[in-house]
């Protein structure tokens, strides 16, 4: 058994704080076991998510080390540095308490986009390459590492963020989803073109979905239709229709 000083930044509604701990930890524990560990035997008022401890809810968002990353699949072992790891709350979200932040902002924007499945009538048969356009995106836990990572917000408040154009993608994709090109509409006025393309949304996915690259493949589909205005400057390159595959 090895020990470890984990620094967490805390916040009780008034004031901000860093507490330490030191705890032993194998190569197996993970950062939320650690956490588990604090609570239950250390200091009781530390307060943080955690559901599944499988990587299938994503309750636990948080700030490893400067990372965005799951509490639950990341080994103590391998973000240790220096014998400390520093834990703070995902940005772009109020923090409630502690390590835990409000969801409810990034999860009531979903209901801009529409992101839910609208079934036309009537229905396609579906086959394995049809669900292939869009397999990735269902990964999607919803656990906002990308909303938080997201510097778009820097300069427009009012952008959607990452998970929005991930669910957007997703339905529009699906030959059975009503809406169409509707939905290419509504990312428009969720202000899609406010984002900064530094992939850091993908980089952070736990899901491994391409989040930069279906954000691109929407506004570049927008713009061939019109229904996004052209902004040439904003890449500084040229695009062939077909760059991006089939739409």
């Amino acid at each position: 058994m090895e020990k470890v000083k984990l620094k967490i930044k805390r916040f009780d509604g008034k004031q901000e704080k860093i507490d330490e701990f030191e705890i032993e930890y194998n190569e197996r524990t993970t950062v939320i076991e650690a956490l588990i560990h604090i609570q239950s035997e250390i200091d009781p008022t530390l307060s943080f998510r955690v559901q599944c401890r499988a990587a299938i809810c994503g309750t636990c968002g948080m700030v490893i080390n400067g990372e965005y990353k799951l509490g639950c699949r990341t080994k103590i072992k391998d973000v240790a540095q220096n014998g400390e790891i520093m834990l703070e709350p995902m940005k772009n979200m109020k923090v409630i308490k502690d390590l835990v932040v409000d969801h409810f902002e990034f999860l009531n924007k979903l209901k801009n986009v529409k992101a839910w499945f609208v079934p036309k009538e009537p229905f396609e048969k579906v086959y394995p390459e049809d669900l292939k356009k869009f397999e990735k995106e269902t990964d999607c836990i919803l656990c906002g590492l990308c909303y938080g990572v997201c510097p778009a917000f820097e300069a427009d408040k009012l952008f959607g963020g990452p998970i929005n154009y991930v669910k957007t993608y997703r339905f529009w994709k699906d030959k059975n989803d009503a809406l169409g090109d509707e939905r290419i509409v509504l990312a428009k006025e969720d202000h899609i073109t406010s984002c900064v393309h530094c992939k850091s949304c993908s980089i952070v996915c736990p899901k491994e979905i391409p989040v930069e690259q279906d954000i691109t493949q929407i506004e570049f589909y927008g713009k061939q239709k019109g229904i996004i205005k052209q902004d040439t400057s904003q890449f500084g390159f040229g695009f062939g229709f077909n760059d991006f595959g089939n739409f």
